[in-house]
């Protein structure tokens, strides 16, 4: 069976032909003729997926590229849960790795180091001798007793963990590397073939073609070089499925015979948590690893550019704010100016792999129109077949239309698998243009666009004909916490809509497939902060009735709801579905969780630099400059991920604010993790006007300029770290130094300046070898040498620029 994106082995000494009939079905393979136990030597040698023992333990590392190393989980009483990093150690490590067959532990990390797990946390204060055959044999608090967060839960990293790279800067070039025994070693070329690169390069989300580097080095190599004579074919999904030379410390010694590769073609897109293949949080694959979008600059160019590239039809929204929840991992791509014309999120322009200014609470979503669609349904996973033909949609002949088709339908859609398809036009006829082909699929598929087509010369058929499906409907509740997809306990699937942030705004759940609204004339705290905690959006601060213009306009799904307060779920309160409350309650409800407190700075040239603006209950609001110090910027800076304070400002610097001013008196220590952590006045109570609005300029803060009076000619400088500094003239090219006349508003041409002076530079100088080209937009996404204090030490390799052309008024 297939865990965690594993392949795993199932055992059972109680194996019979009952059990092997559900196998056969549930492969669509007919009947079982035949169960059995297979001797010693032809029995499985990988990991175990599931024992048959009620109350089994088991132990498994999540959230890494291999099954040897990750957050440390394990299953008990029916679910999984976490470990505690307190003690946490080698000694413990240890015992994990043994357990998974995965060697010796190299590493014992803490402080969710893969990130924080959810739900419980079984066991605290390990303390293993390193001779114990299961963790849980090990002394520790009794089971689910600790004093933890997730953000102390404990990873692991064994010796049998192994990785796959390419080594160089941009991680889709030069020598491929493995990690093998906690080494990064190389793989030799010998038999290396184009379906090898090419796997490599998909799997490490860079592209699907993959060629050989040439104008190899010459010499002995330094390093181990773990592998040869990997052999991929098309069959094989991973590099770790392919045959090779056994594992050897050197397998090859020169530098000639290593394997350097550069791949090209589109990184692996895919829509997370939207409840369809079609939309959710954009995800891509990078280096091996899924990572989410920053939503700086995300626009209905970039999400119209995924839509394409997933064959997703065209783009519907593009969505802000983590709308379908925070991703976790990488952030790989901000600042994304697509043109609407690329066929991959990878060919936009961007801000570089990994180089970003975000958290996950700015994850970027889309929502496409799909390729497939049921119509005219009650809900999502029902109605007439419809499918998208460049801007067209056509219905499909009933006469032409099998269930092996509607499978891959409900597939494609989430909706379950195929219950009927009603034909004659069951869900209304359709407009517009038929599909004219007839749909051979095979049923395994798993978009319908996969499937086999095959054109029908004589189309006879009506708008009367129109075919239908039903599935089996996503029902907007979910189970959780049981030992398999099918027990658990019911829980209701919510969110927040138009507010500020995930944790505020009108009350939606999923019902039928479909977001539907809850009313309540009667709503109160209690109720909203069941919301709050089941959302993991903290304390309840506000529960509102929304006026008439703010309210919703679709379904309606709960009519009223009676909380105590004290639930964990909506499902634990009384609730009443809509045709068992009279239709005069008619009042959306709305609620604001602390966990929607967000902080900003505003009005600056970019976003480490500005206004300080929070988000409290549901509005923005600025703080005063009473006291204001370098050690409450600094907390500021921090919360932000821009650095430290370099500088505080006061009275308005960056313009007055509007509204609230939400804090003063603010007299931070420097480190607490947020601003409203700092002692300060009551929220809302102050002193002050707008005219002392505080701002803040963190390290991070970046900035251009051309230092001349004109502020179009002279040295090209940027701000870095609080300091203005050169930008030296190595690779500088017309496109770079066009950029930057373009980016100051001082014309589209720009040209080097001559006559320049000699001697030492006495500042700083940041940047060398800036690369631009015809595709970014802003100087801040072109590639560079690493910024460092002395990037040359000359005056006359500082670039000094003169710029030509209609000069342009910029405002921020």
């Amino acid at each position: 069976m297939l865990l965690h994106g594993t392949w795993v082995r199932v055992l059972d000494d109680q194996w019979d032909v009952n059990d092997a009939s559900v196998e056969c079905r549930q492969l669509q393979c007919g009947e079982a003729e035949r169960a059995y136990n297979p001797p010693k030597p032809e029995r499985g040698t990988g990991p175990l997926g599931f024992l048959p023992a009620a109350g089994s333990r088991r132990v498994w590392l999540v959230n890494r590229a291999g099954r040897c190393a990750g957050r440390v989980e394990i299953y008990y009483k029916g679910t999984w849960g976490t470990v505690c990093d307190n003690s946490w150690d080698l000694s413990d490590a240890t015992v994990v790795c043994r357990q998974l067959g995965c060697g010796v532990a190299m590493e014992a990390p803490g402080s969710a180091h893969y990130g924080k797990g959810s739900g419980k946390i079984w066991l605290d204060e390990v303390n293993c001798s390193g001779g114990e055959a299961a963790l849980w044999d090990c002394p520790a608090e009794a089971w689910g007793q600790h004093d933890c967060m997730h953000k102390e839960d404990a990873g692991v990293v064994c010796s049998e963990f192994t990785a796959l790279r390419l080594e160089k800067s941009d991680g889709c070039s030069g020598h491929l590397q493995v990690f093998y025994n906690g080494t990064w070693g190389s793989v030799c070329s010998n038999s290396m073939t184009p379906d090898t690169m090419s796997l490599v390069c998909k799997e490490l989300g860079c592209g699907d073609e993959g060629s050989l580097e040439a104008d190899l080095p010459y010499g002995r190599i330094s390093g181990p070089t773990w592998l040869d004579h990997v052999e991929c074919g098309k069959m094989n999904s991973s590099f770790w499925q392919c045959p090779s030379a056994p594992w050897k410390l050197q397998s090859c010694y020169d530098q000639r015979e290593e394997t350097r590769i550069i791949c090209s073609g589109a990184a692996e897109v895919r829509l997370e948590a939207g409840g369809r293949r079609c939309a959710g949080r954009v995800e891509v694959k990078h280096q091996g690893q899924w990572g989410t979008v920053c939503d700086d600059r995300w626009d209905m160019k970039d999400a119209a550019v995924v839509c394409k590239q997933l064959d997703c039809g065209s783009a519907l929204q593009a969505l802000e704010y983590a709308h379908f929840g925070p991703g976790s991992g990488q952030i790989w791509l901000s600042n994304l100016e697509c043109q609407g014309t690329e066929t991959a999120l990878s060919e936009c322009s961007h801000r570089g792999w990994g180089r970003h200014y975000c958290s996950h609470a700015e994850d970027a979503g889309v929502v496409c129109s799909g390729f497939v669609q049921l119509v005219g349904g009650a809900s999502p996973c029902s109605g007439r077949v419809e499918i998208r033909d460049g801007d067209l949609r056509r219905t499909v002949c009933d006469l032409h239309f099998g269930l092996k088709a509607a499978e891959v339908i409900c597939r494609e859609l989430q909706c379950g698998t195929v219950l009927s398809i009603p034909g004659a036009a069951h869900f209304g006829e359709g407009v517009g243009a038929i599909w004219e082909e007839e749909l051979q699929c095979v049923g395994n598929e798993s978009v319908l666009s996969s499937c086999p087509r095959m054109s029908l010369s004589n189309q006879t058929c009506t708008h009367a004909n129109d075919a239908g499906v039903i599935c089996t409907q996503f029902t907007g509740f979910k189970l959780v916490n049981g030992s398999t997809v099918c027990s658990g306990r019911v829980e209701i699937q919510l969110r927040l809509v138009d507010g500020g942030s995930r944790c505020d705004g009108r009350v939606e759940m999923l019902l039928h497939g479909t977001w539907v609204r809850v009313l309540d004339d009667q709503w109160d705290v209690n109720d909203a902060s069941v919301v709050c905690r089941q959302l993991q959006c903290g304390e309840a601060e506000r529960a509102y009735n929304l006026s008439k213009p703010e309210r919703g306009t679709g379904p309606v799904g709960l009519r009223r709801v009676q909380c105590a307060g004290k639930e964990t779920h909506l499902t634990l309160c009384n609730t009443s579905l809509p045709e068992a409350v009279p239709e005069g309650i008619a009042e959306d409800v709305g609620v604001v969780c602390s966990g929607s407190w967000r902080v900003r700075l505003v009005n600056g040239a970019g976003r480490c630099a500005g206004r300080v603006e929070i988000y409290y209950k549901g509005t923005w609001g600025t703080v005063c400059d009473d006291s204001w110090d370098l050690s409450d910027a600094t907390v500021v800076c921090r919360q932000l991920g821009c650095g430290v304070a370099v500088e505080v400002t006061g009275s308005a610097r960056y313009g007055e604010g509007s509204g609230k001013i939400w804090l003063d008196d603010v007299n931070c220590s420097g480190g607490e993790a947020a601003l409203w952590d700092c002692p300060a006045e009551a929220w809302g109570q102050h002193d002050c006007m707008h005219k002392e609005d505080a701002g803040v300029v963190c390290s991070e803060f970046t900035a251009l300029r051309l230092e001349k009076s004109d502020g179009c000619s002279g040295r090209l400088q940027v701000f870095y770290n609080g300091t203005w500094g050169s930008v030296c003239s190595n690779s500088m090219t017309a496109d770079t130094m066009s950029l930057v006349c373009k980016q100051l508003g001082c014309g589209d041409e720009g040209f080097p300046e001559t006559d320049l002076p000699y001697g030492r530079v006495s500042g700083p100088t940041w940047l060398d070898r800036v690369q631009c080209g015809k595709m970014n937009s802003s100087f801040w996404q072109c590639p560079s040498a690493p910024w460092k204090l002395q990037s040359c030490d000359y005056q006359q390799d500082e670039t000094r620029i003169i710029c030509s052309g209609p000069k342009l008024t910029l405002r921020h």
